[in-house]
């Protein structure tokens, strides 16, 4: 009887024994796969802007912009799911540092220049913004060379690292002429509260701001044009290859289906 059983127990446990052998190598074979990869998202960047309408601005809280518009556009065209919140609007200095020295960030909307090629990787373009030495009007000033404005003494605010503040060292302008703001707010007070002489800046933005501060639509005035060079994406050089190409391609598509004149008509 003892016998009976202790051989219908080693069966057992042989059988048993072989079916946890066979999962086990089941097991092992099914980790050598591997796993499917999850489909690229542009919401897998983090996307930094500033206060530079139209293209990108707060309104109650919520950024909105042309390029706003667009980057909806992009994530609906790629099937990504678009928030608000994966946008975070900061001072353009913190934006463009924070995106220089994180991996798999986006700053928008970035003017792009030979001296910035090399430091990003870049999509786009979005539109061409010419940025100029801007005047009040009621100041008469005439200039035709920057030349002209330093023999006058012209001083000259900027944002510091905006374009006009690296068009200006870039030209060499004395730096005992340039006075650097925080933001455009801060900009716009200096000129029209005559503690500078000039505003070095986009004009289609200042008049924005300008309006919005509550002057009319002609305080300023273009007296010489620094640069016209496009918006651009701005990707952190580290960034995930893949997710930069499927980004340049989302671009390269809506590029056929005439973006600019759908996203950038003047309002």
């Amino acid at each position: 009887m003892t016998r009976g059983l202790d051989i219908r127990t080693n069966r057992f446990f042989q059988r048993t024994s072989r079916v946890v052998i066979g999962l086990a190598l089941a097991t092992g074979a099914l980790a050598d796969v591997p796993a499917r990869a999850e489909p690229l998202s542009l919401s897998a960047f983090t996307y930094v802007t500033e206060e530079y309408p139209p293209y990108n601005y707060l309104q109650q809280g919520i950024v909105k912009g042309r390029t706003i518009d667009l980057l909806q556009r992009l994530f609906h065209h790629t099937q990504a799911p678009f928030e608000n919140a994966h946008i975070h609007s900061y001072p353009w200095v913190r934006a463009y540092n924070l995106t220089l020295q994180t991996p798999n960030t986006v700053l928008f909307s970035t003017t792009k220049t030979p001296s910035r090629e090399a430091l990003f990787h870049w999509a786009g373009p979005i539109d061409i913004d010419p940025v100029a030495l801007l005047a009040r009007r009621e100041a008469a000033i005439d200039i035709q060379t920057l030349e002209e404005a330093i023999l006058q003494n012209l001083s000259v605010v900027v944002i510091r690292e905006d374009i006009g503040d690296t068009s200006l060292a870039e030209a060499g302008y004395p730096e005992r002429l340039i006075h650097r703001a925080l933001d455009n707010q801060s900009a716009l007070f200096m000129l029209m509260n005559e503690r500078v002489d000039l505003w070095a800046y986009s004009g289609r933005v200042a008049d924005w701001i300008a309006e919005r501060a509550g002057y009319s639509s002609s305080v300023l005035e273009s007296v010489y044009l620094l640069s016209d060079y496009p918006l651009y994406f701005a990707i952190n050089k580290e960034s995930d290859p893949a997710l930069i190409a499927r980004f340049k391609q989302a671009i390269e598509e809506l590029s056929g289906l005439d973006i600019h004149q759908a996203v950038y008509q003047d309002e």
